[in-house]
């Protein structure tokens, strides 16, 4: 029995009668009808018993209709699951991403993207950048969030951004009154920094000794998060990211914490990790495209912050 016997025969038996089931199949009587013969012949039982010009399925029939409306049934599923797949509106999305975005700025975008795609599953997981890139590469995640190291091999598929830092103050600090915070301003003033293995701690200290100045660090964290909250309680200052200040601004009361441009250039590389030889999922690719638009407007938008808590 094939697909085609199937059509015909579960045609016959919805309609009633071949002809009805020939119209419906776009097909002549005599074809429909040699088809059901054909498959009488190659299951070994009869299907349908004629009287005074009537079409009866005998109890064969019935019992193998049963199963072929199953068959077909999960065909209209299928064809259903297509279309879904077709409108970005089905998948499962598999997502690695570093501490500080993944507590609110990535779960701000990925709340956006489900309730466009309800029928979407993700799972969302908090590494380290190194274990992301990791899992990446072993195809264990669909997309990385992460920070790019300088020896980090290149992929031609991830997405780079350098997002220069800013500088977060109390906003009663008297350098507060400052658009832009400097080397010289932040000579001997207590800030609270990452740890000495963080690529950002390395460029600061390596900016303040060529400069001449000193950097003193009174606090040092392993995330920009609990940073923010020191600088809140007024116990220094802090070279954050963009994406650590605009999460700082969904969540925090304006008026404790300000940020001000900073200069020289400190950046944080990040990126967007795709697994290297894998082809992505077209749920994954829409993914990454808001998120990338996201990431591009705290670039092109730094006043969402910079201007965050300042009196009108």
């Amino acid at each position: 029995m094939n697909l085609k016997q199937m059509e015909v025969f579960r045609a016959v038996m919805l309609s009633g009668s071949i002809s009805q089931a020939a119209k419906q199949l776009y097909r002549t009587q005599p074809a429909v009808s040699m088809m059901i013969s054909s498959l009488e012949d190659d299951i070994g039982f009869q299907l349908f018993e004629r009287h005074k010009k009537r079409l009866y399925p005998t109890p064969e029939a019935h019992y193998l209709y049963k199963e072929i409306e199953s068959i077909f049934s999960r065909i209209q599923d299928v064809n259903l699951t297509v279309k879904d797949i077709q409108n970005k509106q089905y998948g499962f999305l598999r997502i690695g991403c570093m501490p500080g975005p993944s507590s609110f700025f990535l779960p701000d975008i990925l709340a956006d993207f489900l309730e466009e795609h309800p029928q979407v599953q993700v799972s969302l997981q908090t590494r380290t950048s190194d274990a992301i890139a990791t899992w990446v590469a072993s195809n264990q995640y669909d997309l990385g969030f992460a920070e790019i190291p300088i020896h980090q091999a290149k992929n031609e598929r991830n997405k780079i951004f350098d997002l220069p830092c800013i500088c977060a103050l109390p906003a009663d600090h008297p350098l507060a009154e400052n658009e832009v915070i400097t080397l010289e301003m932040l000579h001997t003033e207590p800030m609270i920094t990452l740890y000495p293995d963080h690529m950002i701690f390395r460029d600061l200290i390596q900016l303040f000794d060529q400069g001449g100045y000193q950097m003193n660090v009174r606090l040092q964290t392993r995330f920009f998060t609990p940073a923010l909250k020191f600088v809140e309680r007024g116990l220094g200052v802090s070279i954050v990211d963009p994406i650590s200040a605009i999460s700082y601004t969904s969540y925090a009361t304006p008026g404790k914490v300000v940020f001000r441009s900073f200069e020289p250039d400190v950046a944080l590389r990040i990126g967007l990790i795709f697994p290297a030889e894998a082809p992505s999922s077209m749920i994954t690719m829409e993914f990454s495209k808001l998120l990338y638009n996201r990431v591009e407007s705290i670039l092109d938008q730094p006043e969402q912050f910079l201007n965050w808590g300042k009196e009108e």
